[in-house]
């Protein structure tokens, strides 16, 4: 049973609640894998912040597929458009994989009856 205590006449379960998975190894497992966590974030903080600094300065770089001065979907039609091209590029490379699969299976299919 757990540990109860008795709390102006009430039973309260005390380190239970803590349990994770109902087991005291996954809880200290990730316990000590955020303290682990913890101490890299503030050893390397520095060098975190650096870098995170110098992907802010390569994002505003970026040309983003949008239009700002557009209102409505013609502000997003180059990622309209590209979106499109990407999916009917995925759609016709699918059909030719099938395609070409299909005829190598009927072909050595043919062979090893032959």
């Amino acid at each position: 049973p757990p540990a109860l205590h008795l709390i102006k006449g009430e039973r309260i379960e005390t380190m239970e609640a803590w349990k994770i998975g109902g087991s005291w190894f996954w809880t200290v497992v990730l316990g000590a894998s955020t303290l682990v966590a913890l101490v890299l974030l503030f050893q390397y903080r520095q060098a975190i912040s650096k870098f995170v600094g110098e992907v802010r300065g390569e994002l505003v770089k970026c040309s983003w597929p949008w239009d700002p001065s557009e209102t409505g979907l013609r502000r997003y039609r180059e990622l309209i458009d590209s979106t499109a091209v990407v999916a009917l590029t995925t759609l016709v490379l699918a059909a030719y994989t099938s395609g070409f699969d299909f005829l190598i299976t009927r072909l050595v299919g043919w062979l090893v009856k032959f």
